[in-house]
């Protein structure tokens, strides 16, 4: 809403902290911008991303405004978890690639209805990144649910980047005929949150990333603090 604004701080591998602000414009445009780094927390140089990113949100309408479900275009810049850099050594190789682990949105349209018998909302979309990701299908799709167990309890529950392709290790690694498997596997990820309302600015959340194994490593275990306010 205007005069509202929400800031997060995302913990997750390798030290790693992400920063990330919004602010409400008006009541239908939403602003917002990123940035992080790993080794952030713990030892070794702190090493930032290599640019912030940048949002912005607007609702085109509202749930019940002549719409079954409210309906929003946006843009949204920012990658997340591992950082791969070209240069960098993977599986003792080089890297030819730089990307994100988990591609940005960029652009999309996303439509959410309440299910207030159920104390729950759905979610939908479709995006297309800009940014150069190995993996990119062009035109991709997410999905998620949130759901109120308790007024200060929230589960979520996400399907993202659906059509993402493999990724092989010689598509992102010189000289990598000798490796076997790869780096990614196709489809989407699926990632699980619970969120704690702690007070009414402020929550804590615990999420499991990529539970559907699409990266060869572990999934991602990542914490996160919401705090929000107006202005």
């Amino acid at each position: 809403m205007k005069g509202r604004y929400f800031l997060t701080f995302r913990f997750y591998q390798e030290g790693g902290l992400l920063v990330r602000g919004f602010a409400g414009l008006t009541d239908r445009l939403t602003v917002g911008a990123s940035y992080g780094g790993v080794n952030v927390v713990g030892t070794g140089a702190i090493e930032g991303n290599p640019e912030p990113a940048f949002s912005l949100k607007y609702k085109l309408g509202e749930e019940g405004e002549n719409l079954p479900f409210a309906l929003s275009f946006g843009y949204d810049g920012q990658g997340y978890g591992k950082y791969y850099k070209k240069g960098d050594k993977l599986q003792g190789k080089e890297l030819t690639e730089s990307f994100y682990q988990i591609d940005s949105k960029g652009f999309y349209l996303a439509a959410s209805k309440e299910l207030k018998n159920l104390h729950a909302t759905v979610h939908g979309g479709i995006n297309y990144s800009l940014k150069d990701h190995p993996a990119k299908p062009g035109i991709s799709f997410f999905l998620g649910t949130r759901f109120e167990a308790t007024p200060k309890l929230i589960l979520k529950l996400e399907y993202n980047n659906g059509f993402y392709k493999e990724i092989k290790w010689e598509d992102v690694l010189k000289d990598a005929s000798d490796l076997e498997g790869n780096l990614r596997k196709a489809g989407g990820e699926i990632n699980l949150g619970v969120q704690i309302k702690y007070t009414e600015g402020l929550s804590l959340e615990l999420a499991f990333k990529d539970l559907s194994n699409r990266y060869t490593e572990s999934g991602n275990r990542i914490f996160q603090i919401t705090y929000s306010g107006g202005f």
